[in-house]
């Protein structure tokens, strides 16, 4: 054999013995969550929808959760579905924004909306009860019995709130392990103690609604753009503060105005599910805004 042929076939043996190391090492780690596949529901395009969804939908309250939580999931859509918990305002309970639920779930996507164990603990407490609930709703997947066993998908969940439930959301934007999503509706982080409320740690896509007219302690104050500006390079984001809304107007998907909910759903649609028909969609309106703003959104 001559030494140039030799050394040929030791070079290609030598690469093959490279990519099966690399390939056994990739898919052997232990330990290592791998993202899910997109959930890409082709029964129905993408779009601008303010209004509910082509989908049935139906509620349970979610086991485990003494303060109440009741979980809207769709009945006609095929499985898998993501997830989204939503956390109250202060003094407010889940009947305040009960009109997010069939919003989502008639679009294919779980909502949660929860009460906490008082109406009038902290951001930072909020956060915790929040997880506490997202666990529970990612455990729905393997409960014999659940209306979501073996449909919802517990690496697509995400963290949803309004006033000081959003300051607990871009909380655990920061420290939830695997969250896909953050969304604020007119959110509150002056009275948090931990600086992940401010937006610094946020690890996943967020979207953060507010109001113009809301100039006080409650959501006002620039506690909105602050967060979107402290959201570290990289992760996708969007501001979108409506010119004629104050602190009360996010209890349905249109109380602010129609854009609020078609962004939330391409939102969600994109980066929760995965879709990324519906990312064109994320775009400023072509009216009622003072600030729009977004970044690392790639259409």
């Amino acid at each position: 054999m001559s030494n140039r042929l030799f050394r040929a076939r030791k070079t290609a043996f030598s690469v093959l013995i490279l990519f099966a190391f690399v390939f056994s090492f990739v898919v052997a780690i232990p330990g290592v969550s791998y993202a899910s596949p997109p959930i890409v529901r082709y029964d129905y395009a993408p779009g601008k929808y303010s209004g509910n969804g082509p989908y049935s939908y139906s509620t349970y309250q979610l086991p485990g959760w003494s303060p109440g939580a009741t979980v809207y999931y769709p009945t006609n859509a095929s499985p898998p579905f993501s997830g989204i918990v939503f956390c109250p305002p202060y003094t407010g309970t889940q009947s305040n924004f009960a009109a997010w639920g069939p919003f989502f779930a008639s679009h294919g996507i779980v909502l949660v909306t929860m009460d906490t164990s008082s109406t009038l603990i902290s951001v930072d407490q909020r956060a915790i009860e929040q997880r506490m609930v997202l666990d529970l709703l990612k455990a729905e997947r393997n409960r014999p019995g659940s209306p979501l066993y073996n449909k919802i998908d517990p690496e697509r969940v995400g963290a949803m709130g309004w006033s000081m439930g959003g300051g607990a959301s871009w909380i655990n934007s920061a420290e939830y392990p695997g969250l896909k999503t953050a969304m604020s509706l007119a959110g509150h982080h002056l009275t948090a103690i931990n600086p992940n409320a401010k937006g610094y740690g946020t690890q996943c896509p967020t979207i953060i609604f507010c109001g113009l007219l809301d100039q006080t302690i409650l959501g006002g104050m620039l506690q909105s753009e602050t967060v979107y500006y402290n959201i570290p390079s990289g992760i996708p984001k969007v501001f979108y503060e409506v010119s004629t809304a104050g602190h009360f107007v996010w209890y349905s998907p249109t109380a602010a105005n129609d854009h609020v909910a078609e962004l939330a759903l391409a939102f969600q649609k994109t980066f929760l599910d995965g879709d990324t028909r519906w990312e064109q969609y994320i775009e400023e309106p072509l009216f009622d805004f003072s600030i729009f703003r977004s970044a690392y959104i790639n259409n």
